[in-house]
């Protein structure tokens, strides 16, 4: 019987090394991450605009590059985008951050109301800033249909997406009946703007 026991004593401590060294590995990229996220956080709040982006770019393609990897940090993932969104944002790259929230969306971030909030933002400031009022219209309406959208994903029934989808919702309505030629100030004066939009998602 001893000797049966003695036979698998190494295969037992062979076992725990195995799992001890599993559990560092897994502490060290867990410490890392965050470390991560943390440093692109601490960027953005000293307005380290750039910096930041960078940060959030290394944390989404390090853990992109394996599905294991993201299978594990699934949340940090969706926040790296999402952080990554909102400073496109920020700095008026409209045409990235729509592009990276379609990416973000496809690939089924587990914060994907975030990503069309962010994508209904970008595109109701292009239809701000659109000169022609028939292509204004035209990206209000698809803001309109990336906030609808977000609210079907939205669990936490945040109050920005929210107030901004019934905001372009009923302006589009009165616009569209009053056959309104300046939709811009039929939706939001420009301070209201800067002021609803600057606000993160969740």
């Amino acid at each position: 019987m001893k000797q049966i026991e003695f036979r698998f004593l190494p295969l037992l401590l062979a076992l725990i090394v195995i799992g001890s060294s599993v559990l560092l590995a897994y502490s060290y990229l867990q410490s890392s991450v965050s470390g991560r996220q943390e440093t692109a956080q601490q960027f953005e709040s000293n307005e380290l605009t750039e910096e930041a982006i960078a940060e959030y770019k290394q944390v989404i393609e390090f853990l992109g590059s394996s599905s294991l990897l993201r299978g594990q940090f699934e949340e940090d993932y969706s926040d790296a985008m999402i952080g990554q969104l909102r400073l496109l944002y920020q700095l008026e790259q409209y045409d990235d951050a729509i592009e990276l929230a379609e990416i973000s969306i496809n690939e089924e971030i587990t914060d994907s109301a975030a990503a069309y909030f962010w994508s209904g933002n970008a595109y109701f400031q292009k239809g701000i800033h659109e000169e022609m009022m028939e292509d204004a219209f035209a990206w209000f309406h698809r803001a309109q249909d990336e906030y609808r959208k977000g609210l079907e994903k939205d669990a936490g029934q945040r109050w920005n997406l929210r107030y901004n989808y019934e905001l372009v919702r009923t302006a589009l309505e009165q616009a569209e009946q009053e056959e309104e030629d300046e939709p811009v100030k039929i939706l939001r004066p420009r301070d209201q703007i800067e002021q609803a939009d600057a606000k993160v998602a969740g």
